[in-house]
């Protein structure tokens, strides 16, 4: 192993994602079907040849509930450093937060569609975050880990659907309007980035 493999993961259902709610920065709890995922992500971890033969090192998860949740039932009986980071988090919704996307289509139909399709015009309601931002802060946090580490290791983390989409287009050395060409992460399913 010649180099750092992060496999980056989404966390498990939640109650919000059934309901068709904007998540955002806030919570809800997963589902027992959620919580199922978590366990199906940790059996097919552990069934991937490089760390079949090596081992997870380390763990890293976005600091709200339904990531660390996730993590913790992957992770349950094995023994590596964890650690939550904030800057792991999904996209801040701003007032979008708890709100069904019918309510938002409804309300903010343009931001609503540029928010899905042309990333780039999206401009965020009070108190959320741009794609760019999102992107800054994501990308960055995954190349401070691959530095700290600084050795080949395999590293688990657990994030968000946009905000998984919005670094994979910046390391893929794509722009941000991209995004919504890269298929949507499955809750409970990992992709491998190697940095």
């Amino acid at each position: 192993m010649k180099t750092t493999r992060i496999y980056l993961a989404r966390h498990g259902e939640t109650e919000w994602n059934v309901a068709k709610r904007m998540q955002g920065q806030k919570d809800s709890p997963l589902t027992s079907r959620g919580r199922d995922q978590a366990v199906l992500l940790r059996e097919k971890l552990l069934a991937d040849p490089v760390i079949a033969e090596h081992g997870i090192d380390f763990a890293f998860s976005s600091a709200l509930g339904r990531a660390c949740e996730t993590l913790e039932i992957c992770l349950d009986g094995i023994n590596i450093p964890k650690k939550t980071d904030s800057d792991l988090n999904e996209i801040s919704l701003g007032e979008w937060e708890g709100l069904t996307f019918r309510e938002v289509e409804q309300k903010w139909p343009e931001e609503f569609y540029n928010f899905w399709h042309c990333p780039s015009l999206y401009t965020p309601s009070r108190g959320g975050e741009t794609y760019m931002q999102l992107q800054a802060r994501m990308v960055s946090t995954l190349k401070k880990m691959s530095a700290i580490i600084k050795k080949p290791a395999n590293v688990l983390v657990i994030s968000h659907w946009i905000a998984i989409k919005t670094a994979l287009v910046a390391l893929q050395g794509l722009s941000i309007d991209h995004i919504p060409s890269i298929p949507k992460p499955a809750n409970g399913e990992f992709q491998i980035i190697t940095l």
